[in-house]
Formats: C-alpha cells, sequence, structure tokens
C-alpha cells in the first residue's frame, strides 16, 4: 500500500502523460533518437578500443589471412590460365578434324599451319587405317564390298575414330536406327534433324558388320556388280543411293583413298595383311 500510494504521489497521472506526448511528440522523438545514437556510438566506440588494446594479433592476422586468400585466389586464377594456355598449346592440333588436311592439302600452308599439327592429324587417320584394315578386308571378302570404300567410309563418317558418334556409341559409319528396330539400341544426335535416331553399338566391329549388311540391302546392293577395285564408281553410287547429304561425299570418299591408298587394301587378302 504504502509503494502504491508513492507512486501515485510520485508519477503524474496517465492523463497528463497523454496530454504531455500529443503535445511535444516530435520532441520526445528527437530526444530518444539523440540519446540512442549516444548509447549506441558510446558502445561501438569502447568496444573497438578494447578489441584493439585486447587484440592487435589477431587483426593482423586476420588481415595477413584475407591478404594470402586474395593472393592465393590470383594465383589460382594465373594457374588455371596458364594450365589452360599449355593446355591449349599441347592440344592445338586438336582445332582441326583429322581428315581437314586430306581432303583439303592446300589449307595448311594457306593458313601457316605448322608441320607438326599436320602430322599429327594425317598420323591418326593412317592409325585407324591400321585398327581397321584387316576388318574392312574380312568384310570384303564375305561382302564384296571394297575395303577401300569401308575403310574411306569409316574414316570420314568418324573422323578416324575420334567423333562424338564413333566414341560414345562405337557407331563409325554414321548407321541410323531402322524404322523397325528390334533388339538395338538408338541415341539422338540431332544430326539432320532432332528425330534421327543413331545405333549404339556393343562394339566397333559390330560397326563394320552393320555397314556391310546396310549396303548388301536394296538400296544399295545394286553397287555390288561393281568392279571391287572400281573404288570411284562405289563412291558415286553411294553419293547417288543417298548414303550421304553431302554433295561433296563421293569426291571426299576418292580423296581419302588415295592419298592413304587405301586402294591396295582392295587387293590383299586377309592372310597376307597379317
Amino acid at each position: 500500500m504504502k509503494k502504491l500510494q508513492f507512486y501515485k504521489a510520485v508519477l503524474p497521472p496517465v492523463w497528463q502523460v497523454q496530454s504531455y506526448l500529443h503535445q511535444h511528440w516530435f520532441k520526445v522523438l528527437a530526444i530518444g533518437f539523440l540519446a540512442y545514437f549516444c548509447l549506441v556510438k558510446d558502445i561501438s566506440f569502447q568496444l573497438d578500443m578494447k578489441s584493439q588494446a585486447a587484440a592487435p594479433i589477431f587483426f593482423s592476422e586476420a588481415s595477413t589471412m584475407g591478404n594470402m586468400a586474395v593472393n592465393t585466389s590470383l594465383k589460382n586464377a594465373e594457374t588455371t590460365d596458364a594450365t589452360r594456355n599449355k593446355k591449349w598449346k599441347d592440344r592445338k592440333a586438336n582445332r582441326f578434324s583429322n581428315l581437314g588436311f586430306i581432303l583439303n592439302p592446300t589449307y595448311a600452308k594457306r593458313h601457316q599451319v605448322d608441320d607438326a599439327t599436320v602430322d599429327f592429324h594425317v598420323n591418326n587417320c593412317k592409325n585407324y587405317v591400321k585398327r581397321f584394315a584387316k576388318t574392312a578386308i574380312v568384310e570384303q571378302e564375305k561382302y564384296g564390298i571394297p575395303a577401300s570404300i569401308t575403310l574411306a567410309q569409316g574414316l570420314l563418317e568418324s573422323d578416324a575414330g575420334d567423333s562424338r558418334l564413333a566414341v560414345e556409341s562405337l557407331n563409325h559409319f554414321g548407321i541410323k536406327c531402322r524404322s523397325k528396330c528390334k533388339g538395338c539400341t538408338c541415341r539422338n544426335y540431332t544430326d539432320d534433324s532432332a528425330y534421327d535416331m543413331f545405333r549404339v553399338f556393343a562394339s566397333a566391329w559390330e560397326s563394320y558388320r552393320e555397314h556391310s549388311i546396310l549396303l548388301t540391302g536394296d538400296r544399295y546392293k545394286h553397287l555390288l556388280n561393281l568392279e571391287v577395285a572400281d573404288y570411284k564408281n562405289w563412291a558415286h553410287g553411294l553419293k547417288k543411293a543417298g548414303y550421304a547429304t553431302d554433295k561433296r561425299y563421293a569426291e571426299k570418299l576418292i580423296k581419302i583413298i588415295e592419298y592413304l591408298k587405301l586402294n591396295e587394301y582392295d587387293r590383299i587378302g586377309k592372310n597376307k595383311l597379317g
């Protein structure tokens, strides 16, 4: 009771407080803001002074660590750029297709491409031929398709085995899925159309065998009437029958055959090749 009487005697009535605030609200707000500003500034100043006095080494280490982080980041960026440049130099040859210098023999000289780059790609083609020559000869003996044509098409369609279709699907001849493909796997590579589906093979050999079966089908079987050594008419016949949409398809096959002397395999038996 005594405390309540004390508060009533000391504190002004509520209506008086409300009246004062209503009349002097701006002044009260300004005083409150000033008091808050001074209080926060004082606390901040005290904390800052204490931090600096108590732990100068901590801030020095933090600053050093920050600089180290920045330096490390810059160093990593420089290393990354250097690595990229090094890889780009090392893989300079990969800017060109494997068949490019064979199909366009004067390109290297006109564009000042170094001999090492040219040799790199031509050797890729030669290694591809060594890898599949015997298979092509076997297919020739079994199906009557010139080994030179098989190898030239394999080289051109797969970029000497480096195309995405050849690497991922072991499809060396751009063979598409049949309309009624039973028991086979196909994949879309958006070649001529987003709906084109290409065969996926379990091995490169399966791709070569499917190529032979394709060329002995109704669309191309008339070419079997040609001599095995007549690679030029075989090339033009494939183009005319619609194997590829490239207008220079036959010309490209002939260039590949003659540059790499693939027609020699048309006269070599599988036993002689070794």
